[in-house]
């Protein structure tokens, strides 16, 4: 098995640490050792790729009263509400 060192840990994270794998019946290293072993374990998504100008384009979208879908942009604001609810036929 390998040895890690982790430096630099504040004392208050250590004793938070200590006091919940003392709560599970556990050492401090054994609850280590499990959470390691739980993160490589648990299955993740992908990490996102947007920018922060791609997050602010696609909120600009959103707060637009205009539809960014083209199918959709000669259709007046309460058309497309009355779509929605199912009391407009014409979309």
């Amino acid at each position: 098995m390998a040895t890690l060192t982790i430096r630099n840990v504040p004392e208050d994270v250590k004793q938070a640490l200590r006091v919940k794998a003392a709560q599970n019946g556990n050492s401090l290293e054994e609850a280590l050792r499990q959470i390691l072993a739980d993160e490589v374990a648990a299955p993740h998504a992908a990490a996102s790729r947007i920018n922060a100008e791609e997050i602010m384009r696609r909120a600009a979208e959103l707060e637009s009263d205009e539809p960014t879908d083209s199918r959709y942009k000669y259709y007046s604001q309460k058309e497309l509400s009355d779509a929605i609810s199912g009391e407009y036929e014409g979309l």
